[in-house]
């Protein structure tokens, strides 16, 4: 069978092949094998595949194994049980409005992970539905309620404590509820996370923390719940943790 079809007709043929049925070219026989390794033949494929790695290829490219490295399909992988629990953490809030405090509190985590357990009436729909998620919520009741003039900039800092090891991080620092979600009657501030510098390639994921609030009149808003989330990145209990 080595012998008895012509290199030059797999040459012409093993371009227009898919990776996978070039995979499975190279299982037919020796000379098919010796073939489909030349590189150009993955290169195609990969040009398919990924157009742009083939304008301006990393030195030393090796097509073939690209390929085979990111063309596998991806294993779900389960994130092992934390270690860490929400009674291991007491979270430290702290909110001022133009300076002034006007909320100061530790909280422990377990409170936070259990909600709100009263929803006051009249809030918007978008707002009943995100409490309803199936998401990770941490959230706390305001008691009592704050009643904060719309306009006057309100900055928030939230610092985090692990009792299992006594270790202390700044979760959010002095940032500004600069955006205002009027559909769903919620104020925003974030701070962006810091990682070691072992993890180079994340970034950009947020702390978020949110004022829950009812409006008063056209110039204030009572504020009734706060709620910390971190929805850059992590959704569910374990991810968090």
């Amino acid at each position: 069978m080595e012998n008895g079809f012509p290199g030059e007709v797999l040459k012409a043929v093993f371009p227009l092949l898919d990776g996978k049925d070039l995979v499975f070219c190279m299982l037919v026989c020796r000379q098919w094998c010796e073939i489909a390794k030349d590189d150009y033949f993955w290169k195609c494929i990969c040009s398919r595949k990924w157009p742009s790695i083939c304008k301006q290829p990393p030195s030393d490219t090796n097509f073939q194994k690209l390929y085979l490295t990111f063309s596998k399909p991806r294993k779900t992988v389960h994130l092992p049980v934390p270690k860490l629990t929400f009674e291991d953490l007491v979270f430290y809030i702290d909110m001022w409005l133009e300076g002034s405090l006007i909320f100061s509190q530790a909280v422990s985590g377990c409170i936070l992970r259990a909600g709100l357990q009263n929803t006051p009436g009249g809030i918007p729909d978008v707002l009943v539905a995100h409490l309803n998620a199936a998401d990770c919520i941490l959230m706390m009741e305001v008691k009592p309620k704050l009643t904060v003039p719309m306009g006057p900039a309100i900055t928030v800092s939230v610092l985090a404590h692990r009792k299992d090891t006594n270790k202390m991080t700044c979760i959010i620092n002095t940032s500004s509820f600069d955006y205002i979600d009027s559909n769903a009657a919620r104020a925003l501030a974030y701070e962006y996370l810091r990682f070691s510098p072992r993890h180079p390639f994340i970034s950009d994921i947020r702390a978020w923390m949110s004022l829950l609030f009812l409006y008063k009149g056209t110039n204030s808003i009572e504020v009734f719940g706060i709620e910390l989330d971190f929805c850059d990145a992590a959704r569910s209990e374990p991810e968090i943790l």
